[in-house]
């Protein structure tokens, strides 16, 4: 049930997101979930699409590096209780998040290493993980 992450590694210079936005924007991908990270000589970029791999293809086209990763997407309902709730659980359980960013989709994107006991700790407790098609 995990969800196919992109993640971009881009040069540290004024106008890169623009230019990845502008080309996901030109072939009218959508993108649920995006985030990013700054480092001093660099920037990763992490989106969410329901159509991934063809994201990175296009991506990939004009030549730019893509990795792909699964990660969990789960349903948070409004206000911040459900997602300390799903936090306090993984936690609980002795899990560690790498990062999480929150989508449009009213829904977090975790970045753990085994997700698919992740996906199973937090549906046995409730919260509904989601898919590539139901983002």
């Amino acid at each position: 049930m995990a969800v196919a992450q992109l993640s971009l590694f881009l040069e540290n210079k004024r106008g890169r997101i623009a230019e990845v936005l502008g080309i996901l924007a030109s072939e009218d991908v959508p993108v649920f979930g995006f985030s990013l990270a700054d480092v001093s000589d660099y920037g990763i970029v992490r989106i969410l699409a329901p159509t991934a791999g063809n994201a990175r293809a296009i991506l990939e086209s004009r030549g730019l590096v893509v990795v792909e990763n699964q990660v969990v997407s789960v349903g948070i309902e409004e206000g911040i209780s459900a997602l300390a709730q799903a936090v306090a659980l993984l936690s609980a359980a002795g899990i560690d998040i790498e990062y999480m960013y929150l989508t449009t989709r009213r829904s977090v994107v975790l970045r753990v290493e085994d997700h698919v006991a992740v996906e199973a700790l937090l549906t046995e407790h409730g919260f509904e993980c989601l898919d590539g098609g139901s983002l």
